[in-house]
């Protein structure tokens, strides 16, 4: 009976335990259930629960997933009409900047004689000339560009007979910082310097349709844009047809100076209007040449003479 009565406090004990653990647990699944949402059931658990019939059913599962493909396609019409609205922002953005890039002016120089013999010499721009005073320009306004270009072969018919010649294609891309690009494709056969490798010639094709390419899709201009007037007129010139150039009795007198030294040829040019200068620019390369062997002769006339002293 004592050991009955010495273990009851500790059997209350438990119980009092496990009964404030029950009250707990209880406490945390009400709270827990109190911040869950109830959920609603969907419109095929109420027809269920509602007592639909199997025809019924299938009805409202087609009505249900007409709902939801008209959901869809109010999706993406409306996320196309998105990137239309983007599109076109980009687009006036683009123009707006490309006009500030105009209003820069740029005009390239030409810097590198090309000597065709017989067919004439001009000058022509220089690619990296044109990318070095354009490139500082655009990144301002927001552009970059690039160029893809392509060795590859066309489909050619020469003398009645198809056949695959070599090409090069060249793409330039003048993109915006917001997201529009503009495109310009170009393409022609390889030059044909029998000094050069079939690759060398491809690649000088490759590098006149870039520095066209630039030119055209940036509106930008060169100096002396008419080489080829200037061309025509240096093959009348050679022919001995001194009346169809007008210019004639300035390339005359240019030349006579070009003989006295490169000091009287420069006080000379100082004379002529811009007009002047400008059709005679070709002229003038090969007047400084002149010129300078013209210095150089007597500069050694004048050694040997102090050699004879």
């Amino acid at each position: 009976m004592q050991d009955v009565m010495e273990t009851r406090p500790e059997a209350a004990a438990q119980n009092a335990q496990a009964g404030a653990l029950a009250v707990q647990q209880q406490g945390a699944i009400v709270g827990a259930a109190g911040a869950l949402q109830p959920r609603q059931p969907s419109v095929i658990e109420a027809a269920i629960k509602a007592g639909a019939s199997a025809a019924e059913l299938r009805e409202i599962l087609a009505l249900q997933r007409d709902l939801d493909n008209h959901q869809l396609a109010l999706m993406r019409e409306r996320r196309a009409m998105d990137e239309e609205d983007r599109k076109r922002a980009a687009e006036l953005a683009f123009a707006r900047d490309f006009a500030a890039f105009r209003g820069e002016a740029i005009v390239i120089p030409k810097t590198k004689e090309v000597d065709r013999g017989k067919a004439g010499s001009f000058i022509q721009a220089e690619y990296g000339v044109a990318a070095a005073m354009l490139s500082p320009a655009l990144s301002r306004h927001g552009f970059s560009f690039r160029h893809d270009m392509k060795f590859g072969s066309k489909r050619w018919m020469t003398d009645g007979s198809e056949s695959d010649i070599p090409w090069v294609y060249v793409t330039t891309y003048l993109a915006h910082r917001d997201g529009h690009t503009e495109v310009l494709d170009l393409e022609g056969p390889p030059g044909d310097l029998h000094a050069n490798t079939p690759v060398q010639n491809m690649q000088a094709t490759g590098s006149f349709l870039k520095r066209q390419g630039l030119f055209a899709i940036t509106g930008t201009a060169t100096q002396d844009e008419d080489d080829e007037g200037r061309m025509r007129r240096g093959r009348q010139r050679d022919g001995g047809d001194d009346q169809a150039d007008p210019d004639n009795s300035l390339l005359g007198a240019g030349r006579a100076k070009a003989l006295e030294g490169m000091a009287a040829l420069t006080r000379w040019w100082s004379t002529l209007n811009p007009r002047q200068q400008k059709d005679l620019g070709t002229d003038f390369l090969q007047m400084r040449k002149a010129a300078r062997r013209a210095d150089e002769e007597a500069a050694a006339r004048n050694q040997q003479g102090e050699a004879h002293e």
